[in-house]
């Protein structure tokens, strides 16, 4: 290993140590400098031009973040909503629905593979060194599906030295809570002087904080596990190469749907539709899913730069059933299956930096091909269509029949980009990007709909009936080609030592697909057939912001001003039947501000925060779904103009505060507390509007108290979260084919668990 890597690695290590303590020949405590890669550089935060939270390994550890959706907590504008169908993912307000077809529009990147679909959302954070959330469109460097932002998750590498770890966690009964037991592990060692390996793992199970009444048990109760092995290799002073090896197991039995207004079925049952994390389906709902990564990252460093490779082999396969009527009713059952494959390999160079062009070219291909089946028995009572008012007539049976869906997509994408920094003077600077994308890609759907217990087409009545539900047998396939250039371009002037500002604007796109999820090949407005190919979306993004470092070097503030407008949005909505509609759903604007920083007060004491106000409205979204009721309705049509309007998962304001006091005790111990709250305002949680589906404005509180040596080889804590036991919805719905009833996913409830660990 070169003494450059050898140099770099330590300074990524010690960079990202939540506190730093001041040298003995300073008066005052000094923060010290955090490095991230977000610009496929390793440089300082405060050098980088775009809104970037970065969040340590050690944070993620002692705040009990195991998954993206925690991650939501502690980062300002961005949202993982886990319930539904599948993960919803959302960066300043636009996100993707519930849909097979789609890619992510928040580009998730481990070790540099892209992860764009959301099942693989779900996988357990195992052995993290940090994750960089970056806000707004990252096409250059990132790709084209980045259109909203990009994470990029970095696992922990073999060092020079052996290491080792165990951890354990229990929950501690506190009531109705979600108890939970983990256990990881880690050891990595060198082997010679040029090859190292690292090896971790993760169990993990959670209770559940739901009881449905209707199976007797406690819901969702999850099951983890997930290993990876890395090897890393210096043959030569100036190679460094990592290979990792990763596979994860996830079962989960139950879902987060409960009702919380009366439906024409439920309001003759008599079940419960309070919001008090009691639900009544009669399926037993279960999600399992097994993924794997395998990544090679080779860095070849020569004195004119850096020539990086990377390749990834990474996918899932996933089997599910959900009840999509929520409810005691044996309405609509849905197993699916689903499997997913992903090759890809980028060739990177970028150049030394000091020299009056600095620049980074590149080139990418990926592969990728999903198969999705769907079956359901369909039970169609007479409260599907309207409530009577009377429960003999809604509860009565009208239609029976078997569904079976069929869809696939095959993708391959070309891309080349190039990024030059033009140094005009030590404290001005122009970066220019281009990114060019070609993709091909194809997609089928074929939908059956037989008599029930058969393989026989539905007879006429009964195709009668459910094609006035928006549901009738069909098959489609298309085929698109489509290339796209996205340029940007950033100014950056150090204004004073200590402040940067910077100036840039972005282009961002979201590939085009094809819908999974619609019943019908109708035309229209919401017609399945009309809607089976979307199209690109397509974004223009200007932020102004700074980079401040405030009191001394105590403390320091990062400002981003953003304003970014979207054209042909792709929205995916339930049509309140049994199916969603894909649209490209005109024009949005999405426009704010973001303050995060940290103030080290003193020695022991950190503070650090964040603030983002969220302004976003529909431009062009005449076509819009509605709700029961809606005012703006088009009768005609069937449609709502949401212009004007906002979207789901659009808090106006967002905001987080952490606090860490560490007080060294005798006999070489060192107590810690820490207390994180977070907020978030009143939104939507539906994309039809539905103020049945709005969450009021909450605050949560997380707190740890824990234990330690001087040297924390060893360390015991308390650790609490959502102390305050707040009941919030995630994603909320109308009831699938029962009239009038409106259902909510309920995210994690209160958890209270005792944690140790030794380190080696």
């Amino acid at each position: 290993m070169t003494a450059q890597s050898r140099w770099l690695r330590r300074s990524l290590a010690l960079s990202l140590s939540p506190l730093v303590l001041a040298s003995s020949v300073q008066a005052k405590p000094v923060l010290e400098e955090i490095v991230v890669t977000a610009q496929k550089r390793a440089e300082s935060l405060s050098d980088v031009p775009v809104s970037v939270t970065a969040v340590t390994g050690d944070k993620i550890t002692k705040a009990g973040i195991s998954n993206l959706a925690d991650l939501s907590e502690y980062t300002p504008n961005f949202k993982l909503v886990p319930g539904g169908l599948i993960p919803n993912v959302y960066m300043r307000g636009v996100g993707s629905g519930s849909n097979q077809g789609f890619e992510l529009s928040v580009g998730i990147f481990a070790d540099g593979i892209h992860l764009g679909r959301p099942h693989q959302t779900r996988a357990a954070f195992l052995d993290i060194e940090r994750v960089e959330v970056l806000r707004g469109p990252q096409s250059i460097l990132f790709g084209k599906n980045a259109i909203a932002g990009a994470l990029s998750i970095v696992s922990a590498k073999p060092g020079e030295e052996l290491e080792a770890m165990v951890s354990g966690l229990t929950g501690v009964p506190s009531g109705r809570d979600n108890d939970i037991k983990e256990f990881s592990a880690m050891v990595s060692t060198p082997i010679t002087d040029n090859f190292g390996v690292r090896i971790a793992g993760r169990m993990r199970q959670e209770d559940g904080y739901l009881y449905n009444e209707g199976v007797k048990r406690l819901e969702p109760e999850v099951d983890e596990k997930a290993l990876r092995l890395t090897f890393g290799y210096h043959p030569l002073d100036w190679m460094d190469a990592y290979l990792k090896l990763e596979k994860s197991e996830r079962e989960q039995n139950g879902r987060t749907f409960e009702f919380t207004h009366a439906s024409a079925l439920t309001g003759c049952s008599g079940e419960d539709i309070v919001l008090n994390r009691v639900k009544n389906t009669d399926a037993e709902e279960y999600a399992e899913i097994d993924t794997y990564n395998y990544t090679l990252n080779v860095d070849m460093n020569f004195e004119p730069g850096t020539l990086s490779l990377t390749s990834g082999w990474s996918g899932f396969e996933s089997v599910d059933l959900f009840d999509a009527d929520s409810s005691s009713f044996d309405t609509v059952p849905l197993l699916g299956a689903e499997d997913y494959d992903q090759f890809s390999q980028e060739i990177r160079f970028a150049s030394a930096t000091g020299n009056f062009a600095d620049y980074i070219v590149g080139a990418f291909y990926q592969t990728n091909k999903l198969q999705f089946d769907e079956s359901a028995p369909l039970n169609v009572r007479n409260g599907a269509l309207q409530d009577s008012g009377l429960c003999p007539i809604n509860t009565l049976e009208n239609v029976k029949a078997d569904l079976e869906r069929d869809f696939s997509i095959d993708s391959d994408a070309w891309s080349a980009f190039a990024q030059v920094t033009l140094n005009w003077l030590p404290t001005l600077r122009t970066t220019l990007g281009v990114r060019h994308v070609v993709e091909e890609k194809t997609g089928f759907r074929d939908f059956n709909v037989y008599q029930s217990g058969t393989k026989n087409d539905a007879d006429p009545a009964t195709a009668a009936i459910l094609n006035a539900l928006l549901i009738n047998k069909h098959t489609l396939s298309s085929e698109r080609d489509v290339a796209v250039t996205l340029p940007s371009v950033n100014i950056q002037w150090d204004a004073t030592d200590d402040i940067m500002l910077y100036a840039g604007f972005t282009r961002g796109a979201k590939s085009g697909s094809y819908d999974a999820r619609n019943n019908n090949d109708g035309m229209g407005p919401n017609g399945g057939g009309t809607n089976f190919e979307f199209e690109d979306e397509m974004a223009d993004a200007v932020e102004i912001g700074s980079k401040m470092r405030l009191a001394d070097g105590a403390a320091e503030l990062n400002v981003a001003i953003y304003r970014v407008e979207y054209e042909d949005m792709q929205v995916s909505v339930f049509d309140g039947v049994a199916g969603f509609t894909v649209t490209n759903a005109g024009s949005a604007l999405t426009q704010g501000i973001e303050l995060d920083g940290r103030w080290l007060l003193t020695e022991k004491f950190m503070l650090s925060g964040s603030l983002a106000y969220l302004d976003f409205e529909w431009l062009d979204y005449v076509d819009g779904p509605c709700y029961e009721g809606a005012p703006n309705e088009d009768p005609d049509a069937g449609t709502c103009d949401l212009t004007g309007r906002e979207n789901q998962h659009t808090p106006e304001w967002t905001a987080s505060l952490s606090g860490t006091y560490t007080q060294p005790l005798f006999n070489a111990l060192v107590l810690e507390l820490g207390v994180d709250v977070s907020y978030k305002g009143e939104h939507f949680t539906s994309g039809d509007l539905d103020p049945r589906g709005i969450q009021d404005a909450v605050n949560k509180i997380n707190a740890r108290i824990g234990l330690s040596s001087e040297e924390e080889t060893w360390s015991v804590a308390l650790v609490g979260k959502n102390l305050t036991d707040e009941t919030t919805i995630g994603i909320g719905s109308p009831s699938a084919l029962d009239a009038g009833g409106y259902r909510a996913t309920i995210e994690p409830t209160k958890t209270i668990y005792l944690e140790g660990r030794w380190r080696y």
